[in-house]
């Protein structure tokens, strides 16, 4: 169980049975339901906007923003065990 208050600068991907890709920030579902949300609860409640059903089928979690945090310890070496 994955609460939104532990993914808040994150984004909810939600795949639709009919081919549609829907994209929703956390924070944004933060403000209206609350952080005590899970993610499962979001994909049960999704409604598509293309095909008006519930036919979520399947969910991704990414992070939408800049990578340069993500790259800091790329270049960081490891000791050489030699």
């Amino acid at each position: 169980m994955i609460l939104l208050s532990s993914i808040p600068k994150n984004h909810i991907v939600l795949n639709c049975r009919c081919g549609h890709v829907g994209m929703i920030a956390v924070a944004d579902l933060i403000e209206v339901h609350g952080g005590d949300v899970d993610v499962d609860a979001v994909e049960r409640a999704a409604r598509c906007r293309k095909c008006k059903i519930k036919s979520i089928s399947s969910t991704q979690i990414i992070y939408v923003g800049s990578s340069g945090t993500a790259l800091q310890s790329a270049d960081n070496l490891l000791p050489d065990k030699n």
